[in-house]
């Protein structure tokens, strides 16, 4: 879920919709109940319903086109999710209908398809929003993975060192997202190959619900931040570590450059995950950084249900307007807390400090565990320039001005310093220590914008720096007249940007512009000249601050192929793939557990945190130094035996698969009168067990808890 610090920056997390309103109910004739909520304008498409049913194909709303029973209804979409799970015949199936109607209103839709006695659930088709990155040359700024690097952290990450299993296959994970760059040289080899096209699994990589064709390439960012975190190749020298061996499998619901989607996507994005297992992909987790809108419970529980059952956890992201929902009301719930699926997985995001990032949604009851949310590197599907993450040798060759902001240097100004700039802005300046990004201990600038005639604009997005003299936002500016800058030439701008709305450590985005012959951010006055670094436009009625940091301006005309196609994002989205990697790392060792004992198994890998103690189920933070490999079968060397008085015998548990992690058993007798078992399992009868028969059983250590019992007959000494 993503949460935008200014339009101008390329965002990672944006905020949950409104809480949603109570539902009514309306009783239908059999006294089956569905419950209709009460929609909250601008919250989803208008005209259009998703009903969910089980039903025979002969059903009115499973038969695509204008209902048989309403002709002003038109079924755009059914989905067959297979026989239902209650059903007493195999023709009854479980399907979601996509319904759209241009007379009725969305509550008048949802009130006459209710009507039809097999529906079990009807919702408006909500908006859903994404919950806002030889030695890889970025490995030092991922410090969610040890907590060790160029970034200052108390936190161990994630431990990811201190895993000690080992990959026995290659778990498939579904993205549903902004798609992903399936080029991107660090996720091209990681990316799932569709082998099913010719028995109608359509796409090469996955699929784009958003366009309806089998290109889900991401032209916005989020996605192939979340799949870098997931499964960038390491050790390329390349960019950053992934942390499992998963393959992606891309499922695109968001138009290009948008970051808001239907319910109707994701129902489609489930369907092809369904259709996918039955044809044999080994789908470990569905990762889903987003959520939001009305109750949608009744519709996606089924579909992740089904999911799970085929072998899936669902992993969400908690969300970033820091909610505890604890303190929500049942009918006010919305996505993913309004989901009562036992395959699900709710992940909130913590800091560099093992704190909940201020940001972060959280519940003691609600979210299952935290991962590193905060200042998180991974790729994206664009070049970007990224001195801050360079070594010094090439940052000395590609920068033609580069600032960590020990101090606040006298280069910087604004409009109230050069003349022939008016400005409607007050923008002010000044150094704050102690607050800086963390690769250095020094600090930061603090830049704070007021627009004095308190108009409403967004962020600056344009080059139109200055317009017949006045500048067109509060800007912040460099004086380059020593750099002999040639304003004619490309020039690349760049610094970290924080907003000062949180507290503990800043939640940090990069900020990044270009100045070129035709859109120049120069300004020149009085033999001098001034490069636009950053201008934010606001109507508010107070002053707007802002953190910057490592401020940098490249060499002239520079050579993109030097940039990275990564960058850093901040939010539950970042979070919930960290999770989503643990799922297929724990899955690849343990390939024969059942998915109940997966997700145990995932909510044991966790460090405790007194910080999130309240916070989630767990109380932790994702930790791989509990992976584990969990015993999946006991054998007994014997089954039965006959053991005479005087005489002993050997039991030997063999412990299934060989690399399993706690190998010992604890030995049971059932009549220790009659027989006792060693912590070996040799078995001593006794004299009081002539003619008896005694069990002793091995029982696993581990919390699978598995049994294997012999049987033993006691007979008397020869």
């Amino acid at each position: 879920m993503k949460k935008k610090i200014l339009a101008v920056l390329l965002t990672a997390a944006s905020a949950l919709l409104s809480v949603a309103a109570p539902v009514m109910v309306y009783a239908q004739a059999d006294m089956q109940t569905v419950e209709i909520p009460e929609l909250e304008g601008g919250t989803y498409v208008e005209g259009e319903a998703l009903v969910s049913m089980s039903a025979t194909q002969a059903a009115a709303l499973t038969q695509e086109g204008a209902a048989s029973f309403d002709r002003a209804i038109e079924i755009e979409e059914c989905w067959d999710f297979g026989r239902s799970d209650d059903a007493n015949s195999e023709n009854i199936k479980d399907y979601v209908a996509l319904v759209s109607s241009e007379k009725y209103s969305t509550e008048e839709l949802m009130e006459i398809v209710s009507e039809r006695f097999y529906v079990d659930a009807v919702v408006p088709n909500s908006y859903m929003h994404l919950c806002a990155d030889g030695k890889d040359t970025l490995r030092d700024y991922q410090w969610y993975l040890d907590g060790t690097g160029a970034m200052q952290t108390q936190s161990s990450g994630i431990n990811y060192s201190g895993m000690q299993v080992a990959a026995l296959t290659t778990p498939v994970v579904a993205l549903i997202d902004t798609g992903v760059d399936y080029t991107h040289e660090e996720l091209r080899d990681s990316m799932w190959v569709n082998p099913y096209q010719s028995q109608g699994l359509k796409g090469t990589y996955g699929y784009d619900f958003a366009d309806m064709d089998a290109d889900p390439m991401d032209t916005y960012g989020h996605g192939t931040h979340c799949a870098g975190i997931i499964t960038a190749k390491a050790n390329n020298q390349l960019g950053i570590a992934g942390i499992s061996n998963a393959k992606i499998m891309s499922l695109k619901v968001t138009k290009d450059g948008e970051d808001t989607f239907s319910t109707a996507g994701v129902v489609a994005a489930f369907e092809y995950v369904i259709q996918a297992q039955k044809l044999g992909v080994p789908v470990a987790a569905v990762n889903c950084s987003w959520g939001g809108s009305y109750d949608t419970g009744a519709v996606l529980n089924t579909l992740i249900d089904k999911m799970g059952k085929n072998g899936a956890l669902t992993v969400f992201a908690a969300g970033n307007d820091a909610i505890n929902w604890d303190a929500i009301s049942e009918p006010m719930r919305q996505t993913p807390y309004d989901l009562k699926s036992k395959y699900i997985v709710t992940v909130g995001a913590s800091n560099e400090e093992d704190r909940r990032a201020y940001f972060s949604d959280y519940g003691n009851t609600q979210v299952d565990l935290f991962a590193p949310g905060s200042n998180i590197v991974s790729t994206v599907q664009e070049a970007k320039f990224l001195p801050q993450f360079w070594e010094e040798n090439k940052r000395e060759s590609m920068t033609a001005y580069y600032d960590t902001c020990s101090e606040l240097s006298s280069l910087y100004k604004t409009a109230s310093d050069i003349k022939s700039v008016d400005s409607d802005y007050t923008v002010k300046l000044r150094y704050e220590s102690g607050v800086g990004f963390s690769d250095q201990e020094n600090g930061c600038l603090r830049y704070t914008v007021k627009y004095d005639k308190k108009s409403n604009l967004p962020l600056a997005n344009s080059n139109n720096i200055v317009d017949d003299g006045k500048e067109d936002a509060g800007y912040l500016y460099l004086d380059v007249t020593s750099l002999n800058l040639d304003i004619n030439k490309t020039y690349y701008v760049s610094c970290l940007m924080a907003e000062n709305d949180g507290d503990g450590i800043p939640m940090w985005e990069t900020f990044e512009k270009v100045s070129t012959a035709k859109d120049s951010r120069f300004v020149v006055d009085n033999g001098r000249t001034y490069l636009a670094l950053i201008g934010v436009r606001t109507k508010q009625l107070r002053s707007i601050t802002y953190y910057l940091d490592n401020i940098a301006i490249s060499v002239a005309d520079p050579d993109k192929d030097e940039f990275e196609k990564c960058d850093m994002m901040s939010g539950s989205s970042m979070a919930a793939p960290m999770v989503t990697a643990a799922i297929a790392v724990l899955r690849s060792a343990n390939p024969d557990l059942d998915v109940k004992n997966l997700r145990s198994l995932l909510l044991e890998c966790t460090r405790s945190v007194d910080a999130i103690e309240n916070a989630c189920v767990t109380g932790g933070i994702l930790d791989f130094s509990g992976a584990a490999v969990r015993a999946v079968k006991l054998n007994l060397n014997k089954t039965s035996a006959v053991v005479r008085y005087g005489n002993t015998l050997q039991l030997i548990a063999t412990v299934l698969p060989s690399n399993v992690t706690n190998a010992e058993v604890k030995w049971k007798s059932n009549n220790t009168k009659y027989a006792v078992v060693s912590s070996t399992g040799k078995v001593k009868v006794k004299k009081a067990g002539i003619g008896k028969s005694v069990n002793i059983t091995a029982v696993t250590k581990d919390d699978t808890k598995l049994k294997k019992t012999c049987r033993i007959k006691i007979r008397k000494a020869k």
